[in-house]
């Protein structure tokens, strides 16, 4: 069968010619799994195919990401993607994203990525609902790691910030210069990232022996749409600790339009570290999220997984600073 062309063995798979030359070749593009396919595919037709030179396994890193977080805070999960970018460019591999629609998400169609089997990895960035997460771990072929989430009872390494050691130390800050009237601003259930914050929250408010106020636990998006949903309170506390810095952008502007000036008025701690397109930027207290290491250990752990050490790692949390600017006013001298 000498006149079997790459074409035939495409065909046979339902793959494109490209991705059949990059298997045969040993270039970058294609995963182990489809690679083995193709090769024992072809040799099955008749194929002459090449020796076992050594093949580059790291390939190409599929990257996902749901829209319903690019359109809620899109700069920190964009700033978060180039750094996994980064760092698989510095391992000699790219990346490749794909943003999931929510119509893709509800009806549980599988990414694009997944279909010609180009990809070695693929990383998860940022929360995806339960029933599409089952469904990708069941038909994916290669490796997977989850950054900026977990889920339990989903069998997957994963890359997290310190959620609760974090927001624990901007609450604390707070308490040290004085404020015992602190507010919460993240709606607890839309994710395990924010429920996780509320916690940290609630600890430093318990040893600082300050009780909790239902009326101060206030939401920041619809937990479904993920649409803006800040409003403040009747009472107003004399800070706010706000779970994510796009909640605290939004709220320093709904303080301004009501006539509060930060921090003379109310003062201002979040998470992220990452503002974009608002001046309070410059003016934000918060907890610095290491994207730089989240991502570096993401794609070191993928690339680990690629290469066949595929033990289970389960998560790892990655802490970090609080960056101080000038968003607290202190109200106890030292």
């Amino acid at each position: 069968m000498a006149d079997v062309r790459m074409k035939d063995i495409a065909d046979a798979l339902g793959v494109s010619v490209v991705t059949v030359s990059n298997a045969l070749s040993g270039k970058k593009g294609v995963s182990m799994q489809m690679r083995e396919r193709i090769e024992e595919t072809a040799r099955q037709m008749g194929y002459n195919v090449p020796g076992n030179e050594k093949k580059e396994q790291e390939g190409v890193i599929g990257v996902i990401a749901s829209e319903r977080y690019l359109a809620v805070g899109s700069s920190f999960y964009w700033a978060l993607y180039q750094q996994v970018a980064y760092a698989a460019s510095r391992k000699g591999s790219m990346t490749m994203l794909e943003i999931l629609s929510i119509e893709k998400e509800e009806k549980n169609k599988m990414p694009n990525l997944l279909t010609e089997g180009t990809i070695s990895g693929l990383i998860v960035i940022g929360l995806i609902p339960r029933p599409y997460l089952e469904k990708l771990e069941k038909v994916l072929e290669v490796p997977m790691v989850l950054l900026d989430f977990k889920m339990d009872g989903i069998r997957c390494d994963a890359i997290l910030s310190s959620n609760y050691i974090g927001m624990y130390k901007v609450t604390r800050y707070l308490i040290e210069r004085g404020h015992r009237d602190i507010a919460f601003v993240g709606t607890i259930e839309a994710t395990e990232n924010i429920m996780d914050r509320y916690y940290g929250y609630q600890k430093a408010m318990a040893e600082a022996d300050i009780p909790l106020r239902p009326e101060w636990i206030l939401r920041d998006r619809d937990a479904v749409t993920g649409s803006s949903d800040v409003r403040l309170p009747e009472r107003m506390p004399t800070a706010f600790a706000c779970n994510c810095d796009w909640s605290a952008g939004t709220l320093y502007d709904l303080l301004k339009e009501n006539g509060y000036e930060v921090p003379e008025d109310v003062s201002i701690v979040s998470y992220d570290n990452y503002l974009y397109g608002n001046d309070f930027a410059e003016q934000l207290t918060t907890y610095n999220v290491d994207m730089k290491e989240m991502a570096r250990l993401a794609i070191d752990k993928l690339l680990d997984k690629i290469k066949g050490n595929d033990m289970y790692q389960g998560v790892r949390y990655v802490d970090s600073i609080i960056v101080e600017r000038g968003s607290v006013k202190r109200l106890v001298e030292k």
